[in-house]
């Protein structure tokens, strides 16, 4: 447990930056950040190292466990407000890749960490203001790489805070590459000082589209649409029955801060679970809009 008070002046929010002291692009992201801003260290219990940031109202730590088992996190922080968990991002396409994500297990399989049919509580504002800033900063520093959501998937999913996931993909080169770690933590950082203003962006659910939600990422630049939780349409596919649908659909919504005010259907997912999903949108109260 975190046992140190943050000044009394403290800002309203206190973030916890975390990630595996075994992943280099987690440690990489970690010790840049800890290049631009002020700190010192502190003690969290289960931790390896931990440091306090008080310009940011934020501690940054490292466990040793991999991140997608973070489920004691609310045990060792119960004062924070949300998670950022700062990771490498593996794939078989090797796409130089940085990515941001909500975790959660939509179907009965739980394969990479959590529980099956749970959705973590999305954080779509400062989801959102990494991403802006990771495409800004990529644009001249990275101009290789691609800056996306993802859609949910993998653990923690049980966690009582909000939690984003910052990654950076998809080799071990990309996972040591300085300049990525750079761009990661730079934009973190500027996330944190922007989330203490009010931020103009429609918090947002997604239903469809692919792994990488490149879709989604085009509508949040250019309509200020901030996604929670966004639900593949390979997981649509696999979600077995009405009331399992209507279910995933009703906690996309729920597990949410803010909670969606609209949400967007990608008409691909076929019309037997476009209209589950609108139906119980409808009882929701969230308008939707269904794009191609």
């Amino acid at each position: 447990m975190f046992k140190e008070s943050l000044k009394e002046d403290s800002e309203e929010f206190f973030a916890a930056l975390v990630y595996s002291v075994g992943d280099p692009a987690g440690k990489g992201m970690a010790d840049f950040i800890r290049k631009i801003v002020k700190y010192r260290e502190t003690q969290v219990v289960g931790s390896e190292v931990s440091f306090l940031i008080e310009e940011l109202n934020a501690l940054l730590i490292g466990f040793k466990e991999d991140v997608i088992y973070f489920d004691f996190l609310d045990d060792v922080l119960p004062n924070a407000s949300f998670y950022v968990i700062l990771s490498r991002h593996k794939a078989s396409s090797g796409i130089k890749s940085l990515t941001v994500h909500h975790t959660g297990n939509p179907t009965a399989s739980a394969d990479m960490g959590g529980r099956p049919k749970e959705l973590s509580i999305a954080n779509p504002i400062f989801s959102y203001l990494t991403l802006r800033n990771l495409r800004e900063l990529a644009v001249d520093k990275l101009n290789d790489f691609e800056v996306v959501y993802e859609v949910t998937h993998h653990g923690p999913t049980n966690l009582r805070k909000p939690l984003t996931f910052v990654e950076i993909g998809s080799s071990e080169a990309e996972w040591a590459y300085e300049k990525a770690h750079e761009v990661v933590g730079e934009s973190v950082v500027k996330a944190l000082r922007e989330f203490r203003h009010p931020v103009s962006c429609v918090p947002t659910v997604g239903f469809g589209g692919p792994h990488y939600a490149e879709g989604f990422t085009k509508r949040a630049l250019k309509y200020g649409e901030c996604y929670g939780h966004i639900i593949s349409r390979y997981a649509i596919k696999e979600i077995s029955g009405v009331e399992e649908l209507r279910y995933i659909t009703k906690e996309s919504v729920l597990r949410s801060k803010p909670a969606p005010t609209k949400a967007v259907i990608m008409r691909k997912i076929g019309s037997e679970p476009r209209s589950i999903i609108t139906s119980e949108l409808r009882l929701l109260g969230i308008p939707h809009d269904i794009i191609d």
